[in-house]
């Protein structure tokens, strides 16, 4: 008798310790897989700096940094960089040029994604633009009232 009792807890209590590694072995390939696509934005990030060094180099000019000045004043807020955002231009084009969104509607993986870009500007107004993306491509870009 005292010999079923110990066989019993064993029988038991396999099923759950093969659960906990198979619930392991999930968050193992998760891991991998959210390195595999950190590498890969990685790479497309390297490529995106790479093209616009060589096209300033390209063109002869040197990028003019004023010290403060994207402290002061989001690129996003500029009209003559809105009129540089154009219809099938990446995404990593348009924030290269509007600077960082204020927010981002849709998921990642999503493919319509929406950049949102706005601030306040009284205690009940708002500043805002957008650009819509589809497939990671600018279809439309809705420019906030600047002068």
């Amino acid at each position: 008798m005292r010999g079923i009792f110990p066989g019993l807890l064993l029988a038991i209590s396999l099923p759950c310790f093969a659960a906990d590694d198979f619930k392991v072995i999930e968050l193992e390939q998760d891991v991998l897989e959210l390195e595999r696509r950190v590498e890969d934005l990685s790479r497309q990030l390297a490529q995106l700096q790479q093209r616009g060094t060589a096209s300033t180099a390209a063109a002869g000019a040197t990028p003019q940094k004023r010290p403060g000045a994207q402290a002061c004043s989001p690129a996003w807020l500029s009209a003559a960089n809105w009129r540089r955002v154009r219809p099938g231009m990446g995404e990593f084009e348009v924030i290269d040029i509007l600077g960082p969104p204020s927010s981002v509607r849709g998921a990642p993986e999503a493919q319509s994604r929406t950049l949102m870009y706005a601030m306040e500007i009284g205690p009940s107004a708002f500043l805002s633009g957008r650009v819509d993306l589809k497939d990671r491509r600018v279809i439309e870009a809705q420019v906030p009232a600047l002068r």
